[in-house]
C-alpha cells in the first residue's frame, strides 16, 4: 500500500484498520455473464461479448486484470463517421501494488492507454496523433477535435479498441450540454457527478495510483467540505500560436493556426472546417502551480475514502458547468511506470507485453482480504457483501456506521448479537466508528 504522508497531513484518525485493498476491491467483476451493448440503427443491441473485468489475480506485489476492453453501459454511435465498435481486446494489464515515486517532474503519457478503468475499459491522455501540418508541434486535443465522435458515455474505439479520454460520465450529465448524442443514444456511462459526495475511484494509472472522479475532500489531509478539483493547467492569454508555454519563440514556418482561425481536422476525411479556439492543442494550456488543487500530473498527495491513511492520486477533472477539464485523466505519471502494459509498439500496442511469472491467486470479490485485527477484539471479512462479524473478548459495545461523506447510515450494539447486517446499502467505502474515536474502513461490494 502506498506509504503514509504524515507531514503533510496534521489531523489523527486514531486507530485504523488494516484496509480492505482497493487495487484488489474495487474492479467490476463480471459474475452474471452480461454482455456489452451498443446503439445500432436505433436499437440497443447485445453486442455478444463479455463485458467488465473476467478475472482478477494478484500476488503481494502485483495486480493482474484480465478484461474484454467492453464496458457495461450502452456504447455507439460514433458520429463522425467512425464505422469500429467496442471488440474483445482480451486485455491482461498489470497494475503495481506497491507504488513507487517516479522521477521527479513526473514521466510524460504516450499516445495508446495509460491507465484502466474499473470496468477494464482503458483510459487515454488528452492527445489524437495528429499535429497542425503535421509539424509535430501543435498537437490536436482529442477533447477538441474528436468531440463530436464520442458516444453518450464519452467513449470510442480505434480499429475496436474501446477508451476513454475523458471522464466516463453520459454527456446529459452536465450543466452545459456539449454533445446532445444521448437524447437519442442514452447510456449510464461509468458514473455520475454528483457534488455532495467524494467521487468514487474509477480506475488505476499504470504506475499503480488509484484515479477518482472530480469531486473531493477540499483539504488533502480529508477535511474540509467536498469541492470540485480544478487543474492546475490553465488557458493561456494568447490570440496567435507563435510561442510556446515555456517562453520558446517559434520560426514562422513553426507557428500554430491564429486563434480563432478556421482549421480542418486530420480526422473524418472530408471534415468541415472548425474554429482554432483556445483549447484545440495541447500546447493552448499552460501549468500554473497553485492556481487549483492539483499537481502538473493531475494528482495530489491526499486522503480519500478508500486511504484513509493517505495515497497519491489523480482525479478525473471537470470545469464549472461538469464538462472535461484538461487535462482530463493524468497529464504525466506521478509514479514508476509497469511498461509491461504496453504491447510491443509501446503505448499504442494492440493489446499489452503483461506476462504472469509468479504465484497468484485469484479475487472472485468475496474473498477475506482484510480484516480488523487488534489484540483484543476483531471485524471481518472485509469486504463485505452482507454482513460483519465482531468477535473478540473486548469488542466494543456499540459501532455506528458513516458514509464517505460522514453521514450515519447505520448502528449496531452487542445486544443484536455478533454480527451486523449491512446488506441493505449501496457498494462504497464507509467507517465503523467506536465510541472512544477508532475509525475502521469497511468496503461493501455488490
Amino acid at each position: 500500500m502506498p506509504r503514509f504522508y504524515s507531514q503533510i497531513f496534521l489531523f489523527s484518525l486514531l486507530p485504523l484498520a488494516a484496509l480492505a485493498q482497493p487495487e484488489l476491491a474495487s474492479w467490476h467483476i463480471n459474475t452474471d455473464g452480461a454482455t456489452g451493448q451498443f446503439w445500432n440503427n436505433g436499437q440497443l443491441t447485445d453486442n455478444g461479448i463479455l463485458c467488465d473485468v473476467e478475472q482478477v489475480q494478484y500476488s503481494d506485489d502485483n495486480v493482474y486484470i484480465n478484461a474484454p476492453g467492453v464496458p457495461r453501459y450502452a456504447t455507439a454511435p460514433f458520429n463522425d463517421g467512425n464505422p469500429s465498435q467496442a471488440s474483445d481486446t482480451d486485455y491482461l494489464f498489470r497494475i503495481p501494488r506497491n507504488p513507487e515515486v517516479g522521477p521527479s517532474g513526473g514521466t510524460s503519457t504516450g499516445l495508446g492507454h495509460a491507465g484502466v478503468l474499473v470496468n477494464g475499459v482503458p483510459i487515454y491522455n488528452a492527445l489524437d496523433a495528429f499535429s497542425f501540418d503535421n509539424l509535430d508541434i501543435w498537437h490536436q486535443n482529442g477533447g477538441f477535435f474528436e468531440l463530436a465522435g464520442f458516444d453518450c458515455a464519452k467513449g470510442h474505439p480505434a480499429m475496436g479498441r474501446y477508451h476513454h479520454h475523458l471522464l466516463p460520465s453520459p454527456f446529459s450529465n452536465s450543466q452545459d450540454v456539449i454533445n446532445a448524442v444521448c437524447n437519442d443514444y442514452p447510456s449510464e456511462g461509468l458514473m455520475t457527478i454528483d457534488p455532495s459526495v467524494h467521487s468514487p475511484l474509477i480506475g488505476f494509472a499504470f504506475d499503480g495510483y488509484p484515479i477518482y472522479g472530480p469531486y473531493a475532500y477540499e483539504n488533502s489531509d480529508g477535511t474540509g467540505g467536498i469541492v470540485r478539483m480544478e487543474s492546475s493547467h490553465v488557458e493561456r492569454d494568447i490570440t496567435v500560436r507563435q510561442t510556446l508555454a515555456d517562453g520558446t519563440i517559434l520560426a514562422p514556418n513553426e507557428y500554430g493556426p491564429a486563434v480563432g482561425e478556421l482549421v480542418t481536422p486530420a480526422i473524418p476525411p472530408g471534415a468541415e472546417p472548425v474554429e482554432a479556439v483556445i483549447g484545440a492543442y495541447i500546447e493552448d494550456f499552460e501549468f500554473i502551480a497553485g492556481s487549483g488543487h492539483l499537481d502538473e500530473n493531475n494528482g495530489r498527495l491526499c486522503v480519500t475514502p478508500e486511504y484513509p491513511n493517505g495515497t497519491y492520486a489523480y482525479f478525473a477533472t471537470v470545469n464549472e458547468s461538469w464538462n472535461p477539464q484538461f487535462p482530463y485523466f493524468l497529464y504525466s505519471y506521478y509514479g514508476v511506470v509497469a511498461e509491461d502494459n504496453f504491447g510491443a509498439g509501446g503505448p499504442q500496442g494492440a493489446v499489452t507485453s503483461v506476462v504472469i511469472n509468479e504465484p497468484v491467486e485469484t479475487y472472485d470479490g468475496s474473498s477475506r482480504v482484510s480484516v480488523f485485527d487488534s489484540p483484543s477484539w476483531s471485524l471481518f471479512p472485509n469486504p463485505i457483501r452482507d454482513w460483519v462479524t465482531i468477535s473478540g473478548p473486548s469488542a466494543p459495545e456499540e459501532l455506528n456506521l458513516l458514509d464517505a461523506s460522514g453521514r450515519m447510515v447505520s448502528q449496531w450494539n452487542a445486544r443484536m448479537g455478533n454480527t451486523w447486517d449491512l446488506g441493505g446499502l449501496a457498494a462504497g467505502m464507509y467507517f465503523a466508528t467506536t465510541l472512544d474515536g477508532t475509525r475502521i474502513p469497511l468496503l461493501i461490494v455488490e
